[in-house]
């Protein structure tokens, strides 16, 4: 199958391209990461394969309107849910 046909009837079947659709997983991958209090954001970053926190912190404010950390905040663990808390 050619690029081009790949392409056409991904649209035709998901309503968007193949590299859209993947940028969304992307990130959807590395928002759960942040909710469930992933520490550093460069480790979400690499992990969700959005390579830098640079490049995660432009695509998660384009989709939600809010920077990791007020993501984080708003979304992540409380600090009875942080499993940094020892207490």
């Amino acid at each position: 199958m050619s690029p081009a046909t790949l392409h056409r009837r991904f649209r035709a079947q998901l309503g968007t391209t193949p590299l859209a659709w993947l940028t969304r997983e992307r990130l959807s991958l590395a928002a759960r990461l942040i909710e469930r209090g992933e520490s550093r954001f460069e480790i979400v970053a690499r992990h969700s394969g959005l390579g830098t926190a640079a490049n995660l912190r432009a695509l998660l404010r384009r989709e939600t309107g809010l920077a990791p950390s007020a993501y984080r905040r708003r979304f992540g663990p409380g600090p009875a849910d942080d499993p940094r808390n020892t207490d």
